[in-house]
């Protein structure tokens, strides 16, 4: 993109324009303060834009681009409308670049800015554009990497040794820099009485604790209001706490509020001064059932976001036990049980964080949510933010841990999500450095806000705008932002007449908490967002419609978001819909919360709507899932929206975590669960292919990996044994016949990857052989009993499908997994093993008498090399291998199927590697085998032995296969061919011939030459000349001792030369390729060729009548044509002859 041109414009009636000779395509618009120099080499130029900041309308005459064709004449090309595209910018100073997104169908001539300016200087960036030539050909172009940009060290605080550096920096640009400590405490903790604002003291103004005037603990409590100094003397402290000892009992009612006030107070300052208050305090007497109240607990919860007042309440055992007894206490109304199981809640919660800064194996898990519950209260994350500051002990741990090499550090963990994965400790500590520089971060923006210090504002704003478009930090960012004091100067910042960089700032931030479901459940985000009027900055209308109606809902609570859940969605789902519904959700998730929240949620459904909630969010999800499915068919799609996948996706795992409530509560019914089951699956097929398709780095991506890991965890508590759905049906057998009925339902897009993908989901929901998430083995056997007895027989046929359309090496791994998991139970493994047998036998006749064409019956080669193939793998696993064996040979039915499939390979002369390598699995195991099958085993190893000489173990198993069979087992013709034309094999390799195939060739030739059976010393398929050139060559080779059997041998075989030798041996396809054309003829339908009936003998039925048609069933005999006409009274007597009233060809008439 280049400079289209340097326009200085002073507008006549507030309107100015630049006009173009040709069309341009402008990619951006630069906008320059007075004074600035807008190009380094040319120093002469400067800018001249009045005034300072303004809003600004822009408008661009849309030009269409056409495609320009030889053939086209000129007067059948399109008219271009005189169509003005309008945009709206807020310049609120200093130079500024506005992008613009023209798309590559439309360009422009003509640029139109109205304001209230005086002259304003502007760079236009883009380029000058043509108009497109035809496309005569298709030429591949590789798609652009996707690359991402890692943060500056400096504002990527995770990575930090000092996370609150940057805090600082931006403190140090006020003209008064005072320390973060200090702020910290003022703005989130003791929070500056109006008159201290205009003190010239202040901030530096402190508490005075030797105020003789104090007379009681509420003068204690008001005496403290201010900063403490940090150098006051122990006596002060003492005297202090020594007067509020003494004060204690003179009201006993309100002394335990008091003293929590008073403990609150200290918990922002040094830790010292708390832990001397509480040397003075008897827990137990000032903290009882009789004097504590949801207020005075409240208090207490605040002060113990202070790590020493956590230690000092955990340490006294008697206060402990006591709270724990009456947060379990029937005589302690529900709020103040809440509020106590908040506390003990949060003092575990210290524990756990302080044991997880330097612990590997920490309970990180209880470690992010104590985090969480510190940074929903204001007070509460100002005391957490000072012990961070200045307790020796964390700060240490904290920095003890080296910082990650850069370019690429670990990425953070969204810890401050619902649902999260397991994480490392390395990333545990990069979050708690994150939320610390965030929350400094945070102090210091609300410190220059109180001041009214634009230029550390600005800079703090621009920050959180740039973590908020970081994943990890966006969850950080928005969490803290929804603190009541910052949501509101967010509001408060928003831009009025004059456009301010704070306020397009703070308008962004607003906008992306808003698009958050969980943060538009805080009341004061809500008020906040519905107290927005224009003129914005950044907001457009459409987004300040949908963030309005996002907060009206929230406002509204339940009833509100049971409206937009039942409401008919129009198809596909747009981003403010998904928005409004991921809001809705998260109501009836907040309202679950409550003691009758499942009660009320449900009664209202029914109450306003008259329809249960799982059916309804069942039909969503099934909506979503079919959403997705159209974003990654294999159909071409105009455009893949990132944005739209991510919040179909993130709707998904809200609406699954959702159901899965009411329905392991409240059974559902069986067709709700197969449509949940096949929406999991579509969701779970979806997610592959958007890990693969997006970037890593994208919303959309991190979005798919979530609902991944969502999809097995939900199906796996459908599908226990103790959830069922209808009477005498489990949960497990509906939801598994589903997947199973949905494999070859692949809604578009790739069916290959489809079907792995349910295979997947599938491996993922079977208990583990031997395994189990249950505790005990015996719990582990009785579920995978449950599965092989009660589920699998139930869906044998759709098993067998499935089984039927997996890969063979998917197959095979799935067989063994279900004989593991049955093992030997019922017999699961056995079945498909016959069903597998079955459709090989099948293939092989329909390959011996097929006519079909020719890719046809590729088809069918290709077919019998995967079965081939998937028993090849079953015979060569060690761990189904004596399994695989045993079944094929022990059991009668597939061991006689088994027999007649190796006949039909034999006859039909197929050969492939995979068939190699099964016959050699095959000969090892061959005494476990019948007569039968055994010698249709020995001749497939002597074939595998002709096609391939040069292997070194081929005839191992010959000798010892020949001995074992009996006379009654043995065809002689087709054993002397094949040991003829193996024969002949080695005698053409003979040069190469090993010592251990020739004593193995030289055994083969003793037995038949022993034989009493004549026609077995009768070779054929080979000459005489290469039979005497073979058995010199063993000569040659074999030791002396052998010699004597060598010229036995060769004494006793005669050669028949005349035998015929068979046809040519058929490849099988280790992969099918067919073009696309043949594919489409082999789905079409035939067309109909009709043919005359041959002639036969009439068949009677069962009653011996023969209904083949006589003529009087067709029509009368005495017509002679297909009409005839009557003349006076002939029909009357046509009516008494008798083969008349059999059937006529004409109704009966109805003359007089």
């Amino acid at each position: 993109m280049g400079l289209l041109g340097w326009e200085v414009l002073s507008p006549q009636n507030s309107i100015a324009a630049v006009l173009y000779p040709s069309p341009v395509r402008v990619s951006s618009i630069r906008v320059f303060p007075t004074g600035a120099q807008p190009f380094s080499q040319s120093p002469e130029t400067l800018a001249v834009t009045e005034p300072a900041a303004f809003f600004l309308d822009v408008f661009f005459n849309a030009h269409p681009i056409q495609v320009t064709s030889v053939s086209q004449d000129s007067q059948e090309k399109r008219v271009v409308k005189n169509a003005l595209a309008p945009t709206r910018i807020a310049y609120a100073g200093g130079s500024t670049e506005f992008t613009v997104d023209m798309g590559p169908e439309y360009a422009t001539r003509l640029i139109i800015f109205r304001g209230d300016f005086e002259v304003i200087s502007v760079a236009i960036y883009g380029e000058v554009v043509t108009e497109i030539p035809e496309v005569s050909g298709y030429e591949t172009k590789p798609l652009p990497a996707p690359t991402s940009m890692t943060l500056s060290p400096s504002v990527d605080l995770a990575s930090s040794t000092n996370p609150t550096l940057l805090a600082e920096n931006l403190l140090s640009l006020l003209p008064t820099s005072p320390p973060l400590s200090l702020v910290s405490r003022l703005v989130f903790s003791l929070k500056p009485e109006d008159e201290d604002w205009d003190d010239p003291d202040f901030p530096y103004i402190y508490s005075d604790l030797d105020n003789d005037e104090v007379m009681d603990l509420e003068g204690l409590v008001q005496s403290v209001t201010r900063p403490i100094r940090d150098d006051i003397s122990p006596e002060t402290l003492s005297r202090f706490a020594t007067k509020m000892h003494d004060y204690l009992g003179s009201n006993p009612s309100d002394d335990a509020y008091f003293v929590a006030k008073l403990l609150t107070k200290a918990a922002s300052q040094q830790t010292r001064i708390s832990r001397t208050l509480l040397q003075h305090i008897d827990l137990p007497k000032v903290f009882n059932e009789h004097t504590l109240d949801e207020t005075t607990i409240l208090c207490l919860l605040d002060a113990a976001a202070n790590i020493e007042i956590a230690r000092y309440f955990s340490e006294d055992e008697e206060f402990l036990k006591g709270f724990e007894e009456l947060q379990s206490s029937p005589k302690i109304d529900k709020s103040t049980q809440k509020a106590l199981k908040r506390l003990l809640t949060r003092l575990r919660g210290w524990q756990s964080f302080e044991d997880a800064l330097s612990n590997p194996d920490g309970d990180f898990a209880a470690s992010a949510a104590f985090l969480k519950d510190i940074a929903t209260g204001e007070l509460s994350l100002g005391c957490w933010l000072e012990c961070m500051l200045i307790h020796d002990n964390l700060a240490t741990k904290l920095r003890r841990h080296p910082v990650p090499s850069r370019p690429q550090p670990p990425p953070l963990p969204l810890l401050f999500q619902e649902r999260h994965s397991a994480i490392l400790h390395v990333q545990f500590i990069a979050f708690v450095r994150a939320l610390l520089g965030v929350s400094s971060v945070l102090a210091a923006l609300a410190w220059a806000d109180s001041i009214g210090n634009s230029p550390c504002r600005e800079r703090a704003l621009g920050v959180l705008v740039l973590w908020q478009g970081v994943d990890g930090y966006r969850e950080i960012v928005n969490h803290c932002l929804l603190l009541r004091q910052l949501t509101k100067r967010l509001g408060w910042n928003k831009t009025d007449d004059v456009p301010t960089k704070s306020g397009n700032l703070a308008e962004r931030l607003l906008v992306g908490l808003a698009k958050d479901p969980q943060a538009m459940l805080r009341e004061c985000l809500v008020d906040t967002v519905l107290s927005l009027e224009p003129p914005f900055s950044f907001i457009e209308a459409e987004e300040m419609l949908e963030i309005g109606k996002l907060a009206r809902v929230a406002r509204d609570g339940l009833s509100s978001a049971i409206e937009e859940l039942t409401y008919t969605s129009v198809r596909p789902f747009s981003l403010r819909r998904l928005r409004v519904l991921r809001v809705s959700l998260a109501i009836v998730e907040e309202e679950l919360a409550y003691d009758d929240g499942e009660w009320h949620v449900l009664d209202s459904f029914w109450d306003e709507h008259h329809q249960g909630i799982a059916p309804t969010l069942t039909s969503m999800l099934v909506d979503i899932s079919d959403d997705l499915n159209h974003h990654f068919a294999l159909t071409p799609m105009p455009c893949m929206n990132q944005a739209l996948s991510d919040l179909l996706f993130r709707t998904a795992d809200d609406l699954l975590h959702l159901i899965t409530r009411f329905v392991l509560v409240y059974p559902s019914n069986g067709r709700d669960l197969r449509h949940i089951s096949t929406a999991i699956a579509d969701l779970y097929a979806c997610s592959r292919a958007a890990c693969a398709r997006f970037c890593v780095s994208s919303a959309a991506h991190l979005a798919a990996l979530n609902i991944r890991q969502t999809c097995p965890q939900i199906l796996r508590n459908f599908t226990d044994p103790n959830v069922h759905v209808e009477v005498g049906t489990s949960s497990a057998q509906i939801a598994l016949r589903a997947l199973l009925d949905h494999a070859s339902q692949s809604a578009g897009r790739d069916p290959v990857y489809h079907i792995l993908q349910l295979y997947d989901l599938i491996d993922n929901i079977l208990p583990q052989p031997g395994n189990s998430m249950s505790n005990g083995t015996a719990e582990a056997d009785i579920e995978s009993s449950f599965w092989t007895a009660s589920i699998f027989p139930k869906v044998l046929p759709e098993l067998t499908a499935f089984c039927h359309l997996l890969e063979a090496e998917t197959r095979a791994v799935f067989v063994e997994r279900l004989q593991r998991l049955d093992n030997g139970e019922t017999g699961i493994g056995e079945w498909l093993l016959i069903e597998e047998m079955n459709n090989l036998s099948t293939t092989l006749n329909n390959l011996a008498g097929s006519t079909q064409e020719d890719n046809y019956r590729l088809i069918l080669r290709y077919q019998i090399s995967t079965s081939i193939l998937f028993f090849d793998l079953l015979l060569s696993s060690s761990r189904a291998s004596a399994w695989a064996v045993s079944s094929l040979s022990s059991n009668a039915d597939l061991s006689q199927l088994f027999d007649s499939c190796l006949s039909l390979i034999l006859d039909a002369n197929l050969s492939s590697l995979s068939l190699t390598r099964f016959t050699r699995q095959l000969a090892k195991h061959a005494s476990d085998f019948g007569p039968d099958v055994r010698f249709n085993i020995l001749l497939l190893t002597l074939r595998n032995a002709r096609m391939d000489p040069s292997v070194g173990n081929a005839l191992d198993f010959v000798p010892g296969m020949l001995e074992s069979l009996p006379s009654t087992a043995i065809s002689v013709d087709p054993l002397r061919n094949e040991v003829g034309r193996m024969i002949s094999a080695y005698s053409d390799h003979a040069p190469s011939l090993k010592e251990d195939n020739a004593e193995m060739l030289l055994l083969t030739l003793e037995w038949l030459a022993s034989q009493e059976d004549v026609k077995l010393s009768i070779l054929g398929g080979i000459s005489l000349e290469s039979f005497h050139y073979l058995c010199s060559m063993l000569a040659a080779v074999l030791s002396s001792a052998r010699m004597d059997a060598l010229t036995t041998v060769e004494t006793k075989l005669s050669i028949d030369e005349d035998e015929t030798f068979p046809p040519s041996t058929t490849e099988l396809p280790e992969a099918l390729t067919l073009p696309l054309q043949s594919i489409e003829n082999l789905l079409s339908p035939k067309p109909f060729e009709p043919s005359t009936p041959k002639r036969g003998t009439k068949t009677p039925d069962i009653l011996g009548v023969v209904i083949s048609p006589p003529a009087a069933l067709l029509r009368s005999p005495a017509a002679t044509g297909l009409t005839k006409t009557y003349t006076a009274n002939d029909f009357r007597q046509l009516r008494q002859v008798p083969s008349t009233r059999l059937n006529t060809s004409r109704l009966p008439s109805t003359h007089g």
